[in-house]
This record gives structure tokens, sequence and C-alpha cells, in this order.
């Protein structure tokens, strides 16, 4: 090979080792697309939300982490506002990309992980403790706002990961849903029983009839 390239003339060799130079840069930094660069417009408007912020040498935790835990614990309207005001607007940005980039925004580990549970906590929130009547009753304590933000959340998943997916991903769901309530047992001697799940005493059709799954969100 060395006596290959001694043996080329030099105007060839100089572009020969341009080329190979274009080359590696090339797949060292291979040029952005057009995906490329909403993501990263995306992750700088979600700073703050999704993403951590830089302050000084440290990372302060994004907001979405302290507002989920409220909302878990507060179980409620209020307690639950600023949480789901983010998930919403994650969807939001994630839903203005274009059509062929909206997959690409979604599998962003931050997006993906957050709006997943999301939704999983929302459904799991309306379902309770036990499996909810049918009716209004699968709503829970979710309003008009709440339910909005729960379809939006699923047209986003939709549009980025299909509907087969979105199918297998309730069904996922449903096997974390509570299938009865156990009253407290006097004695505290005894060992907790464990519930059953949904999935053990209810069909796939009444699960999904009592749960938030089922809105129509056409209607919203």
């Amino acid at each position: 090979m060395e006596n290959f390239l001694n043996s080329l003339p030099k105007p060839v060799l100089a572009i020969l080792v341009l080329v190979v130079a274009i080359i590696a840069f090339m797949i060292m930094s291979p040029p952005h697309s057009v995906c490329d660069t909403q993501a990263e417009a995306f992750k700088e408007l979600q700073k703050g939300n999704i993403f951590p912020t830089d302050y000084k040498k440290s990372k302060i935790p994004p907001t979405i982490v302290r507002a989920k835990e409220a909302c878990q614990l507060g179980n409620s309207a209020g307690s639950c506002y600023e949480y789901f005001t983010i998930l919403r607007e994650v969807a939001d940005a994630v839903g203005k990309s274009s059509a062929e980039c909206t997959s690409q925004l979604y599998g962003i580990n931050e997006v993906r992980s957050n709006l997943n549970d999301g939704i999983e906590l929302m459904a799991r929130l309306a379902w309770g403790t036990k499996p909810p009547e049918m009716g209004l009753e699968r709503f829970g304590w979710m309003q008009d706002a709440e339910i909005a933000i729960f379809c939006r959340l699923k047209n986003i998943y939709t549009r980025a990961n299909g509907e087969e997916a979105w199918t297998n991903f309730r069904k996922k769901v449903y096997e974390k849903f509570p299938g009865e309530e156990l009253p407290p047992s006097a004695d505290p001697a005894l060992v907790a029983v464990e519930p059953r799940k949904a999935t053990q005493v209810l069909s796939e059709q009444d699960i999904w009839n009592r749960s938030l799954f089922s809105v129509r969100c056409e209607v919203y």
C-alpha cells in the first residue's frame, strides 16, 4: 500500500487525501436532516420541563419530576394541574413537528418515557383502587379539561407509533389496574393479601369499557 501511494502523482495523492478526509468528516459528523433540526429546537424549548437545565456546574432536574410526585400524592385536579399542563405542552410541541419527524421526536428518551408514564398514570388515577362502574364513573375525578389532555396524548402517541402500538400499550396498562379492593385486616400480625389484578377478574372488553381508554376522543 505504501509503495502504491508513493507511486501516485502528487496532485492525485492530494485529491485522494481530500476525498478520504471528507468521507471521514461526514461519518463522524453526518449532515443534519430537517428532523434533526426540529429535534434540537424541541429540546431547547423543553428545557426545564422534561430536560434538566444547567446552572453553573450543576444540573437542575426538570419540573415534571416534582409535578408528577405531587400529582401521585394528591390525586386530584389541583395537585395534578401542573403535571398535566406539562404533558400537554410536550405533546403539543411534538404535534407541531412535521409529520415525518413525529416519530423521531417521540423517540427521544425523555419524551417517550414521560408521555408514556403520563398516559398510564392518568388511566390509573381514573380507574382508582377498584374497577369503576361503566359510564361517567370511569373518568374518576377527571373533568373535560383533563380528559382532553388524555386524548391529546393518545393522538400524539398513535401519530408517532401507530394504532397497533397503542393497543399493545393499553393492554400492558390493563395489567396494572387493581381488580378488587380488599378491606383492611383487623389483625396487624396477618400478612397483607395482594389484591387480584383486573385482568384476573374481568374480560378485556370489560376493562376497556370501565377505563379511561374507552373515552370517545372525537368529542374532545
